[in-house]
């Protein structure tokens, strides 16, 4: 659905108005009634120019047509907003509608707040690095995907161990055998690889973490490398069901033989962060970070 306001007036400082378009995930009860209340909001302010609303899943983000769109949902929404912008992405504005929202990280309450200084411009656009994910199948297309958390080689039914080979830049590095293998940028690892025991990158390093999910041999342990370097995984083993699964949410079977391979993504992803952001106030807050436990009632004298 789309709506077209008014024309507003002229923004600070002689600007014009900050052209904004509303995201979101229609089919969530939760995600239409924030969407209610940040369009509500927006539309009180002069110096916006709130150019549409989109709560469709499969529209054409490509030229969207705003300076700063609003994202409203969970970390997924984002994500799926991620490959519908592909490469002329606009800067994103994450409102959380879901649960512990690392990349949709304000809460409405602190959002509405903080209209103020995203009207006088007081933000800066953070460039989160993307990945390339190239799909080379010996019995099918060559496919390319985008994506900004992370790409996850793994076992399908029935589940058997799997075992996958990996090479940097040409030169292999380790077969890796148990339930699979995540490549991971920054932003993705606070995602499924810190859930696998890897570590966590801040979202301005230029890296990609590899972490192996449930591994067969004690010695296999996650490994941090440049973002420059081209990453390939061949999965192994005729017969043995393995799935590729991009940002958690495209599906592909993989046979013996196929290669997936990863490299930095170009353009990256520009992500609107307000006065007083910090990654570190994040980890905090979303994993709490320095709270004790049920029962105990902190450092004794």
């Amino acid at each position: 659905m789309a709506t077209t306001p008014e024309s507003a007036g002229p923004g600070p400082a002689g600007l014009p108005p900050l052209r904004l378009m509303l995201l979101g995930n229609g089919s969530r009860d939760e995600a239409r009634q924030y969407v209610e209340r940040v369009e509500t909001a927006v539309r009180t302010v002069p110096d916006f120019d709130l150019v549409g609303i989109d709560l469709t899943a499969n529209s054409d983000l490509t030229r969207c047509p705003a300076d700063v769109a609003i994202v409203v949902g969970g970390d997924g929404t984002v994500l799926h907003t991620v490959r519908r912008m592909d490469g002329r992405p606009t800067p994103v504005l994450g409102v959380n509608a879901g649960r512990l929202g690392f990349l949709a990280d304000l809460t409405i309450e602190t959002f509405l707040e903080r209209l103020p200084d995203l009207a006088s411009r007081r933000f800066t656009i953070e460039n989160l690095m993307t990945m390339s994910v190239t799909v080379t199948s010996v019995k099918g297309p060559t496919r390319v995907f985008r994506a900004l958390n992370d790409a996850v080689i793994r076992a399908a039914p029935y589940f058997k161990i799997i075992e996958i080979g990996l090479s940097i830049d040409g030169e292999s590095v380790m077969s890796y055998r148990g339930d699979g293998l995540i490549v991971a940028t920054p932003v993705g690892s606070t995602a499924h690889s810190l859930s696998a025991g890897g570590p966590i990158l801040p979202p301005n390093a230029h890296m990609f973490v590899v972490t192996p999910i449930c591994a067969h041999t004690l010695t296999q342990r996650p490994l941090v490398d440049g973002g420059h370097k081209t990453y390939e995984l061949t999965s192994h083993g005729e017969g043995i069901a393995t799935i590729l699964v991009v940002d958690g949410q495209i599906q592909i079977p993989l046979q013996d033989g196929d290669r997936v391979t990863i490299r930095r993504g170009d353009p990256p992803f520009p992500i609107v962060r307000l006065p007083g952001h910090s990654f570190y106030r994040t980890l905090r807050d979303k994993l709490g970070w320095g709270t004790y436990p049920v029962g105990d009632r902190g450092p004794r004298s």
